[in-house]
C-alpha cells in the first residue's frame, strides 16, 4: 500500500513539472489565425462617401444575419450594386441633405442599407423591393435590374428608399388623423387584387396604399418624388377636358374630348386618375367614382406637404426639383462614361 502510494505522489510530481514545462513553451504570439477580409476599391469608396459623412454602412456582400432565410434571394452583382449606391449617394441623399441640411440626413437616415440582387417573392404573390427596420435598417431588393441610364428604372428603384425612409420620418412624428379618416373604412389586405384604376378611383395612388394608411401615406410621398422627368418644368400636353364636377366631356360621337394643357409630369398623373382606355368600347372612359378619387387623393397630397413643411422643415415640391436636377445630370454623366 506504501509502494502505491509513493508511485502515486511520483507521478503527481512529474504531471505537474509536465506541465509546468508546456506552460513555459508556449509561444508567446496567438495561435488564433485570422483572415484578412479582402477589402475592394467600391469598399474604401462606400466607407469615404457614407460612412465617414454620415455613419451609413452600405452592405453589399452576403451576409446571413441580414436576410430572412425563408425566401430564396442573392447578392448584387457588384457593378450593379456600385451604379445603385452611386445613385443613392446623388438622387437620394445629396438633395435631402440640401433641403433639410446635412444634420437632418445625419440624424435620420438609417444607419444600414443592405442591398440585395433579386426581390423577395411572397406566398401571396406579392413581391417586396424594400423593408424598413425600426429606423434602423433598410433592405433594398432587385439591384441587379437597376439600369443607372433610364430615368424610369431608376425611379422606381428610388422609389424603393424614398418610401422607406418616409416610414422613418412618420414613425419619428406621426401624422394626423385627418388623413387616416379621408380613406377610413377602405384599406384592405387584399389590395393585390385591385387594379390601378380601381385603387385610384377609390383615392389611392398605387394599389399597395390600399394595405394600410401608413403605407397609403408613404406612396404618395414616394410617388411624388419618383416621378422627377419634367415634375417642375410643365410640357404641353393633350389631356380630358373636365366640367365643373369633375366629369370628362365627349363630343356628340362619344368620344372624349381633349384640350391643351401645361402641366408637369406629376400634375398629369393627378389629372388623368380614373380615366382609362377601354378595349371593348374602343374609347377612353372614366371610372364612376374617378373625380371623387381624384379629390381625394388631393387632399392626401395637401396634408402631405403641410406635414413635410412645419415638422422637417421642406417643401416636397422644391425636393421634387432637386432630385430631378439630380437625375437627369446622373443619367447624362453615366451616358458619357459609357461612350
Amino acid at each position: 500500500m506504501t509502494k502505491i502510494l509513493k508511485y502515486l505522489i511520483l507521478f503527481i510530481i512529474v504531471l505537474a513539472v509536465s506541465s509546468c514545462q508546456k506552460e513555459e513553451s508556449l509561444r508567446p504570439e496567438s495561435v488564433v489565425i485570422v483572415e484578412d477580409v479582402h477589402e475592394s476599391e467600391f469598399d474604401k469608396w462606400l466607407y469615404e462617401n457614407f460612412t465617414k459623412p454620415y455613419n451609413i454602412q452600405v452592405k453589399w456582400k452576403w451576409d446571413d444575419n441580414e436576410v430572412d432565410n425563408t425566401f430564396h434571394v442573392i447578392p448584387p452583382i457588384k457593378q450593379q450594386a456600385e451604379y445603385f449606391a452611386k445613385a443613392l449617394l446623388e438622387i437620394w441623399i445629396k438633395p435631402y441633405e440640401a433641403e433639410a441640411g446635412p444634420e437632418f440626413v445625419k440624424r435620420y437616415t438609417p444607419k444600414l442599407i443592405y442591398l440585395l440582387g433579386t426581390p423577395q417573392f411572397n406566398d401571396d404573390g406579392s413581391m417586396t423591393v424594400g423593408l424598413a427596420e425600426g429606423g434602423r435598417k433598410v433592405t433594398v431588393f432587385d439591384v441587379n435590374r437597376f439600369d443607372p441610364t433610364n430615368l424610369v428604372n431608376m425611379s422606381k428603384h428610388l422609389h424603393t428608399m424614398h418610401h422607406e425612409f418616409a416610414h422613418i420620418l412618420h414613425q419619428k412624428v406621426l401624422f394626423s388623423n385627418d388623413y387616416k379618416d379621408i380613406s377610413k373604412g377602405a384599406y384592405t389586405g387584399a389590395w393585390i387584387n385591385v387594379g390601378a384604376v380601381d385603387a385610384n378611383a377609390l383615392g389611392f395612388i398605387t394599389p399597395y396604399s390600399m394595405s394600410k394608411d401608413v403605407e397609403d401615406w408613404v406612396e404618395i410621398v414616394a410617388t411624388m418624388l419618383t416621378h422627377v422627368e419634367h415634375s417642375n418644368t410643365p410640357i404641353s400636353v393633350e389631356a380630358p377636358l373636365y366640367d365643373e364636377n369633375g366629369k370628362i366631356q365627349y363630343n356628340t360621337d362619344g368620344k372624349m374630348i381633349r384640350t391643351i394643357k401645361k402641366l408637369s409630369q406629376w400634375e398629369g398623373l393627378i389629372d388623368g386618375i380614373g380615366v382609362y382606355r377601354d378595349a371593348t368600347l374602343n374609347k377612353y372612359v372614366q371610372h364612376p367614382q374617378g373625380p371623387e378619387g381624384k379629390n381625394k387623393i388631393r387632399k392626401k397630397v395637401g396634408i402631405i406637404k403641410d406635414y413635410y413643411k412645419s415638422v422637417w422643415q421642406m417643401d416636397l415640391t422644391r425636393l421634387q426639383k432637386r432630385i430631378e436636377t439630380a437625375s437627369l445630370k446622373f443619367i447624362e454623366e453615366k451616358k458619357e462614361e459609357d461612350e
